[in-house]
């Protein structure tokens, strides 16, 4: 794959000699067309293509939720077509047959906001999560009313990432408290991440989890 900053095909797409060309943001792509798969059911084939609906799934299940937020500003940010392609392109690799999904390896959340250093946790139970960090809010992208927040996917829900509520502390506390709702899961795997008050930026992510006992 190339990328045509200098071409005269920048802004163009379709097929051109053995290539496509095409567009995504600002920017101008070029590869070679793929050749006609013989076997399109061999393993490889098939794991790659059992991806692409778990992802789906779980992208659809975010909507109206503040992860749609992210997802418009992050790819916004990176000039990506819409949050949509965004999140398929950042996790498309963590989801594999039968229902599996690689949650320490995704990411919920992305974005130019900056987390805090040394993001750890210090007390968890079935209940509560309990975190602490450095306050970094002298850097350029970060500010000291920044928010925590914590998006979490039971395991009973595995594909429905859901913003929670009862959520403590802002950058410049320098510790943050998530309350866990009561249900009928196990496993609830959460993901930490800071936004603006104005709510125009969101930070990466931070994974944890909590079992019950």
């Amino acid at each position: 794959m190339a990328i045509l900053d200098e071409s005269m095909l920048v802004g163009a797409s379709g097929k051109i000699d053995g290539y496509v060309v095409y567009k995504v943001g600002k920017k101008t792509y070029a590869r070679k067309s793929p050749r006609t798969i013989a076997n399109p059911r061999t393993g490889g084939q098939t794991a790659q293509r059992s991806k692409l609906p778990g992802a789906q799934t779980m992208h659809r299940a975010a909507r109206g939720s503040v992860l749609e937020q992210v997802y418009t500003i992050v790819a916004r940010e990176e000039e990506r077509l819409s949050g949509y392609h965004w999140f398929l392109h950042a996790n498309m690799n963590v989801f594999g047959v039968d229902d599996y999904v690689d949650y320490p390896r995704l990411m919920l959340t992305a974005g130019s906001l900056q987390l805090p250093f040394g993001m750890r946790q210090v007390a968890a139970d079935a209940g509560q999560l309990e975190v602490a960090w450095q306050d970094n809010s002298s850097t350029v992208t970060a500010q000291s009313t920044d928010r925590l927040m914590v998006a979490a996917i039971f395991d009973n829900e595995p594909y429905q990432p859901v913003v929670l509520e009862n959520v403590r502390g802002c950058r410049a506390d320098g510790k943050g408290c998530v309350y866990l709702p009561e249900g009928e899961w196990t496993e609830a795997h959460l993901y930490c991440f800071f936004g603006t008050v104005d709510g125009k930026r969101y930070s990466p992510c931070m994974y944890f989890s909590i079992r019950k006992s």
